[in-house]
């Protein structure tokens, strides 16, 4: 029940830039307090997903495919790819729009595919349906980012999106508690 509170609740956080009427007033009400808040809740949120996430039922759900890991770690570097986009002002952002949720959407349904129990539907679930939910308010709005671009920042923001990918590909178990690949699994790729 913590996990389905807290992804319900970090999604709804995070939707709310993705509606400016909304954003204006509480930043009208909340001042200069409203970035503090928002960052606030987002720590608070996101702390109670790892909560949520340690102690959520791991009963299985439905079978992933077996080819569900390799598309895992796919979809997973093209959501690293995204973030990397997002982080900086090259034309890839102009294009995509809404990269960072572009991101979202391909890294829950990569893990979707790899896992099938019920924490991991819980969480990745509902970061889909809130990646979805805020690339459908992005379009309807219309929404561009900021018509700056910067020249090298589509090169940089490939470097930046490997690197972190690389990081979290040799990190995931300290971070997450998963392990991506065992020691035999290392042998394999080595021949």
């Amino acid at each position: 029940m913590l996990l389905f509170v807290a992804v319900a609740l970090f999604a709804v956080i995070h939707l709310i830039p993705a509606f400016p009427v909304l954003k204006t007033r509480l930043k009208q009400k909340l001042g200069k307090s409203y970035g503090m808040l928002f960052a606030a809740a987002s720590i608070v949120t996101l702390a109670m997903i790892v909560i949520g996430w340690q102690t959520a039922d791991r009963s299985p759900v439905y079978d992933p495919p077996d080819w569900g890991f390799g598309a895992n770690l796919a979809f997973s570097f093209v959501a690293f790819v995204m973030l990397g986009v997002f982080l900086f002002r090259g034309r890839a952002r102009q294009f995509l729009r809404l990269p960072l949720a572009i991101g979202v959407v391909f890294w829950a349904t990569g893990h979707l595919l790899a896992n099938g129990d019920q924490a991991s539907v819980i969480l990745f679930g509902g970061m889909l349906v809130y990646g979805a939910a805020h690339l459908a308010a992005g379009f309807a709005r219309g929404f561009h980012p900021s018509p700056e671009v910067r020249q090298g920042h589509d090169v940089i923001a490939l470097f930046v999106s490997v690197a972190l990918y690389g990081v979290m590909i040799q990190m995931h178990q300290h971070i997450i508690g998963v392990a991506l690949f065992s020691i035999e699994d290392m042998a394999i790729f080595a021949r």
